[in-house]
């Protein structure tokens, strides 16, 4: 016989409805009103009724039926280890620019997974294509408003959408996108620009039809692709070059001026394209709250922008000297170096940067968050190094895991001497851990 899908209780907040009844880590959900949970999704749904009933397995294998009456917004209290109950859904798509596809090995395993799951694109921000959509879950979409989504569009060109996904399905993006927004529902949508793929004529095609989706699309991040050395037997792609990259940005500053003039800008170029044209990066203010920073775009201009709120209370002098070295890739020194110019004018601290090659994807890839444990390792045997080490926590997950799979633990035991302090990715909990506040 087979078990009853179910759901794993990871924890339970204190004094909340599952703590009164004496629900514990480890049960598992089974039902909520008779009804499977199949992601977080129908939890927090089926959760907001007045009356419920929950089944639960405990521990000792037992099946307990709670009935439980609670106001609308009062919440259970159940802790979860995922979103999602009832399998990922896989992209089934084959990208030109794929990232995955160009991966090393030695990869953290999760990295390798190709999802697609618009349940993640809703709770989490993740982009998705709408290429394996059923009919069930579109509906399911417009019946529970699930709103905004994250979509990837790359083009509207439904030819040339099919030819970079290689996907037959990929050349209805235009009426699914209209379908949904008929319903209410809300996006913000991405390209990837590929150098001579789907940028000019094509990149201008795509922003009249999204524009044509507006007030429904709410941001477009046009970000470059990104390439590793790992393309063996992939599409052959290369990478954008400066003057190209001045062609970006003159070529949709066309656009966010027209926006602009009718009070309702939505579109955002990665950092990285002003950084490879030598140009200033835009205003805090064009950013409009920084709508697509998941998507990297922006963040460079707002780490500036907390780093002069921050640089007011910052002291002369330290009491005592202090000597950090901060790592980072070569992406993040563009952000770091104003910051540590000013930083180093305080007296008895001393900072510098050890820029990290990226030798586990290849030179090209220049972000922080994609520097692996081991080059990490090689880059502080070869350089002169301070005792303490700050490392960015982006490169990091929650369980204290470089991208290959290296633990900051295998850091720390490593180098033995020296001290690593994880700061997150903004100036001001950077300048309190370097001011030891």
């Amino acid at each position: 016989m087979e078990e009853e899908p179910y759901v794993e209780i990871t924890d339970i907040r204190p004094d909340s409805i599952a703590d009164e009844l004496d629900i514990e880590s480890g049960d598992k959900l089974l039902r909520i009103n008779d009804q499977q949970i199949r992601d977080y999704i129908d939890y927090r749904f089926l959760s907001t009724d007045l009356y419920l009933e929950l089944l639960i397995r405990k521990k000792n294998g037992e099946e307990w039926l709670y009935e439980i009456e609670k106001d609308y917004d009062e919440d259970l209290g159940l802790e979860f280890s995922s979103i999602i109950y009832d399998g990922l859904k896989k992209c089934n798509n084959n990208c030109i620019f794929c990232f995955v596809d160009q991966s090393p090995a030695g990869l953290r395993e999760t990295l390798n997974l190709k999802d697609d799951d618009y349940r993640f694109s809703f709770l989490q921000g993740s982009y998705i294509t709408l290429t394996n959509l059923a009919e069930e879950e579109i509906n399911r979409i417009k019946r529970l408003h699930l709103s905004p989504l994250y979509v990837s569009v790359h083009t509207t060109d439904p030819e040339l959408r099919v030819r970079m996904m290689h996907n037959k399905k990929a050349g209805d993006i235009l009426p699914k996108l209209r379908e949904l927004v008929e319903a209410g529902i809300e996006f913000h949508t991405q390209i990837v620009l590929c150098p001579e793929i789907n940028d000019g004529q094509e990149l201008d095609r795509t922003i009249e039809n999204l524009i044509e989706l507006t007030p429904a699309v709410r941001s477009l991040a046009i970000v470059p692709v990104g390439l590793t050395e790992y393309r063996s037997g992939l599409y052959s792609l290369r990478s954008f070059t400066a003057q190209e990259a001045e062609e970006v940005i003159e070529q949709v500053a066309k656009w966010q001026e027209k926006l602009a003039q009718r009070g309702e800008n939505f579109i955002y170029l990665a950092d990285e394209f002003y950084l490879l044209a030598d140009r200033e990066l835009p205003a805090v203010e064009d950013y409009n709250g920084f709508v697509q920073l998941e998507n990297g775009v922006g963040m460079i201009r707002l780490f500036w922008q907390q780093f002069e709120e921050a640089a007011d209370q910052l002291p002369a002098s330290l009491n005592e000297e202090a000597d950090f070295t901060l790592i980072t890739g070569e992406l993040g020194a563009e952000a770091l170096r104003p910051v540590i110019d000013r930083l180093n004018e305080i007296e008895k601290l001393s900072l510098n940067l050890l820029i990290v090659e990226n030798k586990f994807f290849g030179s090209q890839v220049t972000v922080t968050g994609l520097l692996a444990g081991e080059d990490i390792i090689k880059a502080i045997e070869e350089a002169e190094v301070a005792d303490k080490i700050v490392l960015p926590a982006v490169l990091l997950n929650d369980d204290d895991l470089f991208i290959d799979d290296l633990k900051l633990s295998d850091l720390e035991n490593r180098f033995p001497q020296l001290e690593f302090i994880l700061v997150d990715n903004d100036a001001e909990n950077l300048v309190n851990r370097l001011m030891n506040i």
